[in-house]
């Protein structure tokens, strides 16, 4: 039985890297729907490796390589081919712009080698919620509710690679995020966590599909308005 235990976090991990390779295969297809909900699985699986891990207490060092390895397939290379999916089908791209996409994958990889070896620095982008916001866009030009002139500037190059830029930062920038985890109840304690989830509960609700790129955003902006707040 406690063998059995051992090897659950990492069937996780497992799960989650077959669901990024699924991803990827959607993405060759340039189904970017289905590519998105083997995204989402990805993220779920990666979320419960840790979780089982931690409730176990099976924390150990092939399972923080295996998780590793794992994310740089679902949670780097598939945002990179996203946009590169995005510029290459685009009439007014730069000649060889495209390439610059890879600069995702480039830094996701420096983002999760960073992580392990040091797993309580939680500054920077983490990788699924990065990987996140590239697979809303892609489901945003998916959709006919989406004004067309939405999905112009999303596939528009200059726009994409100023956003590659921006991925690749705060990926691997020392700007500490808003941790996801609740400390007790109070108000004081929780303030940035319930804003951001009374905000990103009100555009879910107004934007719909609209609203995961925008809740990723002010997300960022709320970390950098609160991290700057503590400083000063």
């Amino acid at each position: 039985m406690t063998k059995i235990k051992k090897i659950i976090p990492n069937i996780f991990t497992l799960l989650n890297l077959f669901c990024g390779c699924i991803s990827i295969i959607f993405l060759q297809s340039k189904n970017f729907y289905g590519s998105a909900i083997a995204t989402l699985f990805s993220i779920i699986f990666d979320f419960l490796d840790g979780f089982v891990s931690r409730l176990i207490k099976n924390e150990n060092q092939f399972g923080k390589e295996l998780d590793s390895l794992a994310d740089m397939v679902s949670f780097g290379i598939v945002p990179s081919i996203i946009v590169f999916l995005f510029i290459e089908n685009n009439e007014k791209k730069i000649p060889f712009i495209e390439w610059f996409s890879f600069l995702i994958s480039i830094f996701s990889a420096c983002r999760l080698a960073k992580f392990n070896m040091n797993p309580y620095d939680y500054r920077g982008l983490t990788t699924p919620v990065n990987t996140l916001f590239f697979s809303s866009l892609s489901i945003m030009t998916t959709y006919s509710t989406v004004p067309i002139f939405i999905k112009n500037i999303i596939m528009y190059p200059v726009i994409m690679l100023f956003l590659i830029f921006l991925s690749c930062y705060f990926l691997v920038c020392k700007i500490p995020m808003i941790s996801f985890s609740f400390e007790g109840y109070s108000w004081k304690k929780n303030k940035e966590r319930y804003i951001l989830l009374l905000i990103s509960t009100f555009l879910l609700l107004t934007l719909h599909v609209v609203a995961l790129p925008c809740i990723i955003i002010f997300y960022i902006t709320i970390s950098i308005y609160f991290y700057r707040l503590k400083n000063s």
